[in-house]
C-alpha cells in the first residue's frame, strides 16, 4: 500500500511558519507519513519533496479539525496541512524532541533579560490596536525578574523620539510589498505616533541596551526586516524572556531554550477559541502569564 505524505503550506510569518512545520511532522512521525514542504533555510530545514500519492484520500487540516486529526488513527491518508496551530498543549510533551530538529544557539546572556518588541504593522494597523500597551506593564514584568541589564531587541529602526513621517515611511514600506495588508485599515497616524513615543519615553529610565534594525522590510512579509535571523538568535542565547505577541519571540524563546519566561496573556484574543490561541497561557517549565486587557494604553 502507498504510503500517504503530509504536505505543509507555508503562510507569511516566520513564527507562523515554525508552528506549521512542527505540527506537520509531528503528524507525519505519528502516522508514520512522508513529509513535503519548502525548506526553511534559517533553521537548517531542507526542502521535502516526498511523493504525493492522489489515489489517496486527502485531509485538509486546519485550525478547526487539527486535534481530532492528531488524536486520531489515520495512516495511509494525505494531509495538508492549513492552519496555524498556536497550541502550546500540544507541543508540550514534545519540547525535546523539537528542539532536537533545528540548528542550536550558545547561550551569552545568562545574566540579563530581554524583551522582544516587533512594531512595524503591530504599530500602524488597526487589527493589532490591542497590541499598544502601557510602558508600565512592561516594567511590571520586569519586576518578575533578577537581571543586571534589561536588552531590547526590536524591529525599530531608532530609539528616540518619532515624527510624523517616521510612521509614514513604515506605513509606505508594508504598503508596497506585494500582499498588502487590505484586510486591515491603518490607525490614525497621529495614534501610531503618540504610541511609539510613550512606549520610548517609558522604557527609558531602564537603560536598555539596544538592538535595532537598519535592515529594509521584507516584502510580503507582513513587517518582517531583513536579518530577522540575528535579532531571533539573539533572543535565543538569554536565559530570561520577555515576550508581548509574537510567535518569533514565542519560539525563540522555546528553541533556547529559555529558563524563564514571562508571555503577554491576553495574547492576540481576549479568550481562547476552542483552547486555539492559547499561546499567552503557556504553562511551559519556568514560564509565567504577565499582563491584562487593563494595560492598553488607548
Amino acid at each position: 500500500m502507498s504510503q500517504g505524505i503530509v504536505k505543509i503550506n507555508f503562510t507569511i510569518g516566520f513564527g507562523n511558519n515554525i508552528f506549521q512545520y512542527c505540527f506537520g511532522r509531528l503528524l507525519a512521525e505519528q502516522f508514520g507519513l512522508g513529509l513535503s514542504h519548502a525548506a526553511i533555510t534559517e533553521l537548517g530545514v531542507l526542502q521535502r519533496s516526498d511523493h504525493f500519492d492522489h489515489t489517496l484520500e486527502t485531509i485538509v487540516v486546519d485550525d478547526k479539525n487539527y486535534k481530532k486529526v492528531l488524536y486520531s488513527n489515520l495512516r495511509n491518508k494525505n494531509f495538508i496541512i492549513n492552519g496555524y496551530f498556536e497550541d502550546y498543549k500540544i507541543f508540550q510533551p514534545h519540547l525535546d524532541k523539537i528542539r532536537g530538529w533545528f540548528n542550536t544557539v550558545k547561550k551569552s546572556n545568562p545574566s540579563d533579560v530581554v524583551l522582544h518588541l516587533r512594531m512595524q504593522n503591530r504599530l500602524i494597523q488597526q487589527s493589532h490596536i490591542k497590541n499598544h500597551i502601557n510602558a508600565s506593564a512592561f516594567k511590571e514584568a520586569l519586576s518578575e525578574f533578577d537581571y543586571e541589564n534589561v536588552h531590547i531587541v526590536t524591529d525599530l529602526e531608532k530609539w528616540e523620539e518619532y515624527k510624523k513621517e517616521d510612521i509614514e515611511k513604515i506605513q509606505d514600506e508594508i504598503a508596497k510589498g506585494p500582499n498588502p495588508p487590505s484586510n486591515s485599515p491603518w490607525v490614525s497616524t497621529e495614534q501610531s505616533l503618540e504610541y511609539i513615543n510613550h512606549l520610548i519615553s517609558g522604557l527609558q529610565d531602564l537603560s536598555p541596551v539596544l538592538h535595532l534594525s537598519g535592515n529594509k522590510t521584507i516584502p510580503g512579509s507582513g513587517g518582517l526586516r531583513g536579518g530577522f535571523m540575528d535579532d531571533f538568535n539573539l533572543i535565543r542565547s538569554f536565559d530570561q524572556v520577555i515576550i508581548h505577541n509574537s510567535t518569533f519571540s514565542w519560539w525563540a524563546a522555546v528553541l533556547g531554550p529559555a529558563k524563564k519566561v514571562g508571555i503577554y496573556s491576553p495574547w492576540k484574543i481576549a479568550k481562547p477559541i476552542e483552547d486555539r490561541r492559547n499561546l499567552g497561557e503557556t504553562n511551559y517549565l519556568g514560564w509565567f502569564s504577565w499582563g491584562s486587557a487593563d494595560n492598553l494604553y488607548f
